[in-house]
């Protein structure tokens, strides 16, 4: 069996149609997804015959960390040792 890169895992194949103004409409999915809204600017990069498009992060999403003060009870505190083994004091 053959080996699956990351980009393999979260590749999504679409087909965009581009109407009389020029204009590409966002699946819905796809606009949620990237948490794109209504009036977003979305940079874009030409590079060749490859339109790259990168929104972004949405101010909609939230850090991991958010709303957290106290992480006593949920970091590992040799958390250093134990990933990279007897450390120098």
């Amino acid at each position: 069996m053959g080996d699956i890169s990351v980009d393999e895992i979260h590749r999504k194949e679409l087909t965009l149609r581009v109407d009389d103004r020029g204009r590409v409409t966002l699946p819905k999915d796809v606009r949620e997804q990237l948490g794109i809204e209504s009036n977003d600017e979305l940079p874009a990069t030409l590079v060749g015959s490859v339109l790259e498009v990168n929104p972004k992060p949405s101010s909609k999403l939230e850090l991991a960390t958010a709303g957290r003060d106290d992480w006593t009870h949920t970091t590992p505190t040799d958390a250093g040792e134990t990933l990279f083994g007897p450390m120098d004091k």
